[in-house]
């Protein structure tokens, strides 16, 4: 009688392989689908964060900016610029010719009644004077903001115009006091002034100078652009020469220039900042796409310098207010022609937007490929631009 062997072949049939591969490429599947989520998730929280930086301190340094206008400035007016001469001081230009796109930018107008005086208010609004961001059909602003250098204690020194003063030199001479006056105010830790050419915070080339002295008819203002400085031990000479990228000297005006002033005494100096902000498109180093846009801070006639890439929009409004506080305009060009800029009491940050470095994101499921985003608006009030002495005697 045979004997039958228990022992047989192990093994896997075809359909158990077939079902065991759809099996694991389903978990793999969904391990990679997972991955590709997270991956994605990440991109967008980093892009999210980066922009979020980006904005903070881009917005900081404009409201900063914003909350000086018009500190330390004549209160309640305008300075009158360079005027009945064949050019107009602008902004926005720097030493080497370079300007805001579109051109240097001239200066508003103190009346809308009579021949244009150009005057050089604590605010100046750009309104639609930028660049048209790409993606949008809407032109961009441009703002302007002044103030003086509470740092550079400038109006310590003693100013002279010595010959030959009244040409197309316009020299100025600074003398520090000895001993330093009581009525100087420096800052903390320091006993005498720094020096005019001090290398960290001295004049230099672009530099603007506001001058104010008694003339025998009043009070005279003018405002003038450094083009060099030398000197030392505490004398030094600044030359004011015509000329100049933001064309302030011009020694043939009628008004508002230098030579207007020479004959006043007791004359003081002040550094003030005219700081505009604008975007500025950047080419794209590989000539792909309309390239990348930038917000610019330029201060006087100064290289401008990048504050945050990828900002698509900065548009303002002014609100203007009469003096008893009624609302006058609340609009992008502050009503002006018609109303002075010396009624604006209000700056709306209407649209500070700004997009993610790169595109191909979703910020939720479903979502299409694109950039993300962050729209950012605020108000603020123009306290030096409203401020009055009621209570001197």
């Amino acid at each position: 009688m045979g004997r039958r062997s228990t022992n047989s072949g192990c093994g896997f049939t075809l359909i158990e392989l077939l079902v065991s591969l759809a099996v694991g490429m389903i978990v793999v599947g969904a391990a990679v689908k997972l991955f590709s989520q997270g991956m994605a998730s990440t991109f967008v929280v980093s892009q999210r964060a980066e922009m979020q930086q980006d904005l903070r301190a881009a917005s900081n340094l404009i409201l900063k900016d914003i909350s000086l206008a018009g500190a330390g400035m004549p209160p309640g007016q305008g300075v009158a610029l360079p005027s009945g001469t064949p050019n107009t001081s602008i902004y926005g230009c720097d030493q080497v010719g370079d300007c805001i796109p579109g051109g240097g930018i001239a200066y508003p107008c103190s009346t809308n009644v009579g021949p244009c005086i150009p005057t050089l208010y604590g605010i100046v609004p750009g309104w639609q004077l930028g660049i048209t961001p790409p993606g949008s059909v809407t032109k961009s602003d441009v703002i302007t903001i002044v103030y003086t250098d509470s740092v550079f204690a400038l109006n310590c020194y003693t100013v002279s115009f010595p010959p030959p003063a009244g040409t197309a030199i316009n020299p100025v001479t600074f003398t520090a006091p000895v001993p330093t006056p009581p009525t100087c105010s420096l800052p903390p830790g320091l006993v005498n002034p720094q020096a005019v050419n001090d290398p960290v915070v001295g004049l230099t080339a672009g530099d603007l100078v506001l001058f104010q002295n008694t003339l025998p008819a009043g009070s005279g203002q003018a405002i003038a652009e450094v083009t060099n400085a030398a000197g030392g031990g505490g004398v030094y000479t600044v030359n004011f020469l015509n000329g100049d990228p933001l064309q302030f000297n011009q020694s043939g005006a009628t008004g508002g220039d230098l030579e207007q002033i020479l004959t006043g005494s007791n004359t003081t100096a002040t550094r003030i900042f005219v700081i505009s902000y604008y975007l500025q498109l950047l080419p794209d180093p590989l000539g792909v796409g309309p390239g990348t846009p930038v917000l610019m801070r330029q201060v006087s006639g100064h290289l401008p310098v990048p504050v945050a890439e990828n900002v698509v929009n900065l548009q303002f409004t002014y609100d203007t207010y009469d003096s008893n506080g009624n609302l006058l305009n609340a609009v992008g060009n502050a009503g002006y022609p018609g109303t002075s800029l010396n009624l604006i009491r209000k700056i709306n940050l209407t649209h500070f937007t700004i997009r993610s470095q790169m595109s191909g994101a979703k910020s939720y499921s479903g979502a299409t490929n694109g950039y993300q985003s962050f729209d950012f608006q605020t108000s603020i009030s123009a306290r030096n631009l409203s401020y009055q002495n009621r209570y001197s005697f």
